[in-house]
């Protein structure tokens, strides 16, 4: 089950048994990636179109291009992780390694943290890859594309190494998204890396940062961070201290392997009172699932995941943590 930190237990069902992917013909056709049009083709301008560069208190800068991602292989569910993230999360081993955004996506770079969240929305496709063994899960690859496809709308977070520039964020998320709006925000594998979110002071919307190598001196950057952006007001984190745990590999100089980590925040819409529990406010948390490395197992280019081997911990860390964002504190 989820493990709670920080605040109240997930209304979720147990986790079911690895389900049997839907047939291909059940499920929408891949968004077929692909340039967006104007200024925001790879390479040309600022990656916006032109209404874009108007958003209040953002400069635009150009993106990196990218190439189209290549098409994966798999049996396409992307009906099936849109239609519930978190439950689709629970029965599915989730992998985004070597993913990259599509082309013409703004991105953060050293100099600018963050991208407005309006101008940050992908489509997350999903391909189910079964593994020889059927009682077993096997990796759901996931691909970003260019937003408005078949497939789950989400608000991308990106990912800076250390060395070019530590955070990448995106602004402006709404505390309730309104109907039609993307109420999941997706970033990278998180190997050492954190993600916060922050309440932003002046537009009373939410910030998300992808804080890179966390694990070093997490801290005491996070609290350098807030001073430089006094306008922001920690709110969570999802970090190293809840994710890492050794396993039972071992890598070549006998340390212990640790389980890395897929998160992406979720918005739980409000839901009435029902027989036995209470009216449920609108809220984001984040949800993140633990995995491993398969020893010498690779996909497509991506190194294969698989679900923890906890076997030699005599108390079992959760799988599955899920961190609430609390509304924003008076100060």
């Amino acid at each position: 089950m989820f493990k709670s930190i920080g605040g109240k237990k997930p209304s979720l069902p147990s986790i079911q048994a690895p389900r049997t992917p839907a047939s291909s013909s059940s499920v929408p056709a891949p968004a077929t990636p692909q340039a967006r049009t104007g200024s925001s083709s790879p390479g040309s301008g600022d990656g916006f179109s032109g209404s874009s560069s108007s958003a209040v208190g953002y400069v635009p800068a150009k993106t990196i291009p990218m190439p189209p991602p290549k098409a994966p292989g798999g049996t396409n569910v992307s009906a099936n992780l849109a239609s519930n993230p978190v439950m689709f999360t629970a029965n599915n081993v989730l992998n985004v390694n070597n993913t990259v955004p599509p082309p013409g996506l703004p991105l953060p770079t050293p100099n600018q943290t963050f991208v407005p969240a309006a101008h940050s929305t992908v489509t997350v496709n999903a391909y189910q890859h079964n593994p020889g063994d059927k009682t077993k899960v096997g990796n759901a690859n996931l691909a970003f594309n260019p937003e408005g496809g078949q497939g789950l709308q989400a608000h991308y977070l990106h990912y800076l190494s250390a060395d070019m520039g530590r955070y990448a964020g995106i602004s402006g998320v709404p505390q309730h998204p309104p109907p039609g709006a993307p109420t999941t925000i997706i970033t990278g594998q998180l190997n050492g890396c954190a993600v916060h979110a922050f309440h932003d002071k002046n537009t009373q919307t939410l910030s998300f940062v992808h804080h890179a190598d966390f694990s070093k001196n997490g801290q005491a950057e996070l609290a350098d961070f807030l001073r430089r952006n006094p306008n922001l007001q920690h709110a969570a984190t999802l970090g190293p201290a809840d994710y890492s745990h050794p396993t039972s590999m071992k890598l070549k100089d006998g340390t212990p392997l640790a389980t890395g980590a897929t998160v992406f925040a979720q918005y739980e819409r409000p839901r009435p009172a029902q027989p036995g529990q209470p009216a449920q406010q609108g809220q984001w948390v984040m949800v993140g699932q633990l995995h491993q490395q398969k020893p010498n197992a690779y996909q497509e280019g991506r190194p294969e995941l698989m679900r923890p081997d906890f076997s030699h911990l005599a108390e079992k860390p959760s799988q599955f943590l899920y961190v609430p964002v609390p509304p924003p504190r008076d100060e």
